[in-house]
């Protein structure tokens, strides 16, 4: 495999599970200096980091609180570089028939778990 991302440091929101987690696992497998992988379940993270082995960071927390997104910042700026790619992946769905989705149904309150 390339290392193109070699010296590189990103951030992998929703990086615990999924496409999150199979994207900060290529990260590393390319090189990547540093992938910081966010996920609002401990659990959930603690596993993603032994599945991606090395050159990780979880921080747990919520992207849509203020308060977690800080210290997500504060984590990335003890390496002192700055950041190089942003996966935004985290995210919620609402399933509705397609003729019934409004601005409304777009409206997310976020809970921790």
């Amino acid at each position: 495999m390339s290392k193109k991302f070699s010296g590189k440091i990103a951030v992998v929101t929703g990086g615990s599970t999924g496409m999150g987690l199979a994207t900060a696992k290529r990260f590393v497998e390319e090189g990547m200096d540093h992938v910081f992988i966010t996920g609002r379940r401990k659990d959930t993270l603690d596993a993603a980091v032994a599945q991606i082995g090395k050159n990780v960071t979880a921080v747990q927390g919520d992207v849509a609180s203020l308060s977690d997104l800080d210290r997500l910042y504060d984590a990335v700026k003890k390496h002192h570089r700055p950041i190089d790619i942003i996966f935004a992946n985290a995210g919620l769905a609402k399933l509705a028939p397609f003729g019934t989705v409004d601005e409304g149904s777009l409206t997310f309150t976020s809970t921790q778990t």
